[in-house]
Order: C-alpha cells, then sequence, then structure tokens
C-alpha cells in the first residue's frame, strides 16, 4: 500500500511509472474529471479509468476485497471516507472471480486509512481492502480507481 496526495511530488515521482502516470493524468484533468458521470472509461494510458460516486457507509454494508490481475490506484475527488485495511496474510478468503478480478476476504480490520479530496491509495494484491466507510454521517463521495495491470509495472 502506498498512501499520498496528488501535490506529494517528491514522493510521487518515486514510484511505479504507471501509478505516476495515473497521478500525472488525473493533475493534468483535474476539473474535467471532476465533472464526469460514474462508470468505466477507457482512457489515453492505456488503462480502464472507474468514476465512482456512492454514498458512505458502514462496514455491514461493505465487502473486504483485493484483486489478482490489477492494483488500484485510488484518487478522491470530493468528499472524504475512510478505508478499512489489512493484508491478505490476515484474512480469510471467502471467494475468487477471477472474471471480475475480485477476491472477497473475511477478517477483522487491521486500522482504518482516511481519504480526503486529492488523496491517493495505491493498493497492491495482497492489500485487503473496504472502502467507501463513512467518517462521521454518510455522504455522497466521488473518486478515481484505476485498474493498472500488474503485467505493467
Amino acid at each position: 500500500m502506498i498512501y499520498t496526495n496528488l501535490k506529494d511530488t517528491l514522493q510521487n515521482k518515486n514510484i511505479a511509472k504507471k501509478v505516476q502516470e495515473c497521478i500525472e493524468y488525473t493533475n493534468k484533468n483535474l476539473e474535467e474529471l471532476k465533472k464526469l458521470d460514474g462508470g468505466a472509461y477507457d482512457i489515453e494510458l492505456g488503462i480502464k479509468m472507474h468514476v465512482n460516486t456512492y454514498e458512505t457507509g458502514t462496514e455491514e454494508d461493505k465487502i473486504m476485497e483485493t484483486h489478482l490481475k490489477n492494483l488500484d490506484v485510488q484518487i478522491m475527488l470530493c468528499g472524504e471516507e475512510y478505508v478499512a485495511f489489512n493484508t491478505s496474510d490476515n484474512m480469510k478468503i471467502e471467494k475468487i472471480d477471477k472474471e471480475k478480478d475480485l477476491v472477497i476476504y473475511s477478517g477483522d480490520v487491521l486500522f482504518n486509512i482516511l481519504l480526503k479530496n486529492e488523496d491517493v491509495l495505491v493498493l497492491y494484491p495482497n492489500d485487503v481492502h473496504m472502502p467507501g466507510l463513512k467518517v462521521k454521517e454518510s455522504k455522497k463521495i466521488k473518486k478515481l480507481v484505476f485498474k493498472v495491470p500488474l503485467n505493467e509495472l
């Protein structure tokens, strides 16, 4: 897991090239990206970008997950949420859906990460995460999730 911000140029220039490209793409197009409707987009980087808009909620409403073929580069555009975190070594696999590139886990949350406007969270295949948790009360958020194929890092 890597936690950074769009403005953290020192850290961002020292991470994987494809992750850097996602951050640079967001910085370059930030205002236009904030206006996009929710959905999946193929972008010029040759990867899939999802614009997610949803109400934050409680752990009972969400799942702990990882991905087998892609890492997530999650960038908060508007709002704030907690992302629950643990590692796959500490969790029990409940379901694997290779077609959706999704592994669902059960187990305890190790800690929560607070994502605010322009924060970036990079999640690798062993980083079990549960996004969308409310901070104080449920609120609507908008964030980008870039799906970066592991074989392109």
